[in-house]
C-alpha cells in the first residue's frame, strides 16, 4: 500500500495550514447543500395555492412570474459557487491519487453544480400559471436551457455515486460514508429514471415530488463528502491520522 497526498509537519503529521483548507472547503461544501437545499424548501411556502409540491418542479420557481424569483435565484447561485469550490479546492486535492474516475469527481460534481446553479435565461412562467402550458415553457430560451443543461447535471449527479462510492469504500478515511453512498448510488438513479418518466408523460404525474427527491439525495451524498473531510481534518489536527488522508491500493 503506497499512502499519497501526504503532509508532513514536524511531528510527522499533516501541516496545519492543509488542515484549515480542509476543514474551510469541507464547511463550504455543507452549508452550500444547505443553502441550495433552503432555496427551494423556502420559496415553496409563497408560491400560492396553484402551485402543489407533488405536481409543480423546482424549476418552476425560478420562472419570470414566480413571487420572489430572486430567492431561489440567489440561492441556488449561492449553493452552486459553493459546492463548485469545495469540490474543485477542498475534495479534489484530497482524492487526486485514489485513480481516475475518483480524482475526476470533483470536477463532475463541480461543474453540475454550476449547471444547477444558474437560473438564466428565466423560464418565462410557471406551469400552475393561468395560460402557461408546458410548450410554452420547452420552446423558450429559459425553458430550454433549463431541459438540457439541468437534465445533463442531474444526470451526473445521479449516477456519479455508484462508482464514486464503490471506490471510496476501500479508502480508510472515507469508508463512513459509505451506507450513504450505497444508498444513493440506488435512489438517485432511480429517481432520475422516474423523473424522465414522468416529464414525458402528458399528464406528468407527481414530477415535482420525484424531482424534490433527487434534488434532496444528491445534496445528501455531496453534503457527506463534505461532514467527511470536516472529520478528517479534524483528525488531522488531533494527530489520528498522522500521515496521509488518501490511500492507493
Amino acid at each position: 500500500m503506497t499512502d499519497v497526498h501526504q503532509l508532513p509537519n514536524r511531528t510527522g503529521g499533516p501541516a496545519p495550514e492543509s488542515s484549515r483548507h480542509m476543514f474551510e472547503w469541507g464547511v463550504v461544501g455543507v452549508v452550500a447543500q444547505v443553502v441550495f437545499t433552503a432555496g427551494w424548501v423556502i420559496a415553496e411556502t409563497w408560491q400560492g395555492p396553484r402551485y402543489g409540491l407533488i405536481q409543480d418542479t423546482i424549476s418552476d420557481m425560478q420562472a419570470r412570474t414566480a413571487p420572489h424569483v430572486w430567492f431561489p435565484i440567489v440561492c441556488f447561485a449561492v449553493g452552486g459557487l459553493g459546492t463548485f469550490g469545495f469540490a474543485v479546492f477542498g475534495l479534489r486535492p484530497v482524492l487526486s491519487g485514489a485513480g481516475k474516475f475518483v480524482a475526476l469527481s470533483p470536477w463532475l460534481i463541480g461543474i453540475s453544480a454550476l449547471a444547477l446553479g444558474n437560473s438564466f435565461p428565466l423560464i418565462p412562467c410557471r406551469l400552475s400559471d393561468p395560460g402557461c402550458t408546458a410548450t410554452v415553457q420547452l420552446f423558450s430560451p429559459g425553458g430550454l436551457t433549463d431541459a438540457v443543461v439541468a437534465g445533463l447535471a442531474l444526470f451526473v449527479l445521479a449516477f456519479t455515486p455508484g462508482p464514486l462510492g464503490r471506490r471510496l469504500g476501500t479508502l480508510p478515511s472515507w469508508r463512513r460514508v459509505r451506507p450513504v453512498m450505497m444508498a444513493a448510488r440506488v435512489v438517485c438513479p432511480v429517481s432520475y429514471l422516474l423523473l424522465a418518466v414522468a416529464s414525458s408523460i402528458a399528464s406528468m404525474p407527481a414530477v415535482g415530488l420525484i424531482e424534490r427527491l433527487l434534488a434532496a439525495s444528491c445534496s445528501l451524498w455531496i453534503g457527506a463528502l463534505a461532514a467527511n473531510l470536516i472529520i478528517e481534518s479534524r483528525r488531522h489536527v488531533s494527530g489520528e491520522l498522522p500521515v496521509s488522508v488518501v490511500s492507493k491500493f
